[in-house]
């Protein structure tokens, strides 16, 4: 048995996208104890619901502040000293930065999954080369580094970030539990559904141009979106959204911490994505048996055959989404047959368990 460590930053992540790997750590008799920023009340209670231990670690998941930072740096070491692990697992880019410093200098074996690179990466200058820099030490270090998709593996190792091909582990994504999200009887009538946090590189602002062109052309189409706003510099603010529901557009959800009626009520899922590591909620969708609109951009095509279980569209690009949507909206055999082919994909490539075999096969538990 192992004692292991799994360090995130976004507290809820453990709960909503970590729960299958944490179960079956669980489950092959190790020790686990999750560490995240406390944030979220729940979470403590789920995670003893999992057989997990819950440790409260704090720090800014959203900015790169030096100072606070190597505060960080001295809080994980703390913990690695306190608890001992035989293991850290790290996830995001903090963690897996500041994570593969602490594990070094305490003598901890450590990992690295790389859930998507972040706006930080996705945008060339100062900044990123600082980044790249850091996580280089890191993976120096960290002695396996997954991936969800090819784009974000081969970038870091062109530009020198990864130096070891061998640590490299891919995986389908981080999986959804087939369970959780079984397949759902579609809906007769056309209707969207897009859940994301409201960020401009989720494609909101897009979404919300496109219903207003698809409810021109199809008024009977019903456009929903479902997210939690994000103060931050890259929010969509919440007075866009409230415009777009008084002119008739979308109607807006407002943040769900349960996703399986809204998932139940679409008939077609929608995320006009910037770029994404491998977006969960497609994989939910893609569950319960819904044809996906995505865009043809990294993490993203991972999950659309086209003309086979969805439809990939150019990122920003309003026009060509809302023609996606008018395309299926007016097609419900069409949306039947790309459900059901989308249930296939997820059973048989984005299985939850499958991938957590993968991550505990590759880290010897």
């Amino acid at each position: 048995m192992s004692r292991i460590i799994v360090l995130g930053g976004f507290a809820r992540s453990l709960v909503l996208f970590r729960a299958p790997m944490l179960r079956a750590m669980v489950e092959a008799g190790h020790e686990v104890i999750a560490a995240a920023p406390p944030e979220d009340d729940q979470v403590p209670v789920a995670m003893k619901e999992l057989g997990v231990r819950w440790y409260p670690i704090e720090f800014e998941r959203n900015r790169v502040q030096p100072v606070r930072d190597l505060f960080f740096v001295r809080r994980i070491r703390g913990m690695l000293r306190e608890l001992n692990p035989d293991r850290l697992l790290c996830y995001t880019i903090k963690p897996n930065i500041y994570g593969g410093w602490a594990a070094r200098a305490e003598g901890v074996p450590s990992a690295a999954m790389v859930t998507g690179l972040g706006t930080v990466f996705m945008n060339p200058g100062l900044r990123r080369r600082v980044a790249g820099l850091m996580l280089r030490q890191s993976c120096r270090h960290h002695d396996r580094i997954f991936f969800q998709n090819d784009e974000d593996r081969d970038d870091l190792l062109d530009e020198g970030v990864v130096e070891d091909r061998s640590k490299i582990v891919m995986t389908a994504g981080s999986g959804v539990d087939l369970e959780l999200f079984p397949e759902r009887t579609l809906p007769d009538r056309p209707v969207f559904l897009m859940l994301a946090r409201l960020l401009v590189a989720k494609g909101v602002r897009e979404y919300l141009a496109a219903a207003r062109i698809l409810k021109a052309a199809c008024p009977e189409a019903v456009v929903r979106l479902a997210g939690m706003e994000d103060p931050g510099s890259g929010g969509v603010p919440i007075a866009e959204i409230h415009a777009a529901v008084r002119q008739g557009d979308i109607e807006y959800l407002g943040h769900l911490s349960d996703v399986q009626d809204a998932l139940a009520e679409c008939s077609v899922f929608t995320l006009p994505s910037w770029h994404e590591g491998t977006p969960r909620s497609v994989l939910e969708a893609m569950a319960t048996g819904r044809p996906i609109i995505t865009t043809d951009a990294r993490g993203c095509r991972e999950t659309v055959e086209p003309g086979e279980n969805g439809l990939l569209v150019p990122v920003r690009s309003p026009e060509a989404l809302a023609g996606a949507m008018l395309e299926l909206a007016r097609d419900p055999k069409l949306r039947s047959r790309m459900g059901a082919r989308s249930r296939e994909i997820a059973e048989t490539r984005f299985d939850a368990d499958q991938v957590s075999r993968v991550i505990l096969d590759a880290l010897a538990l």
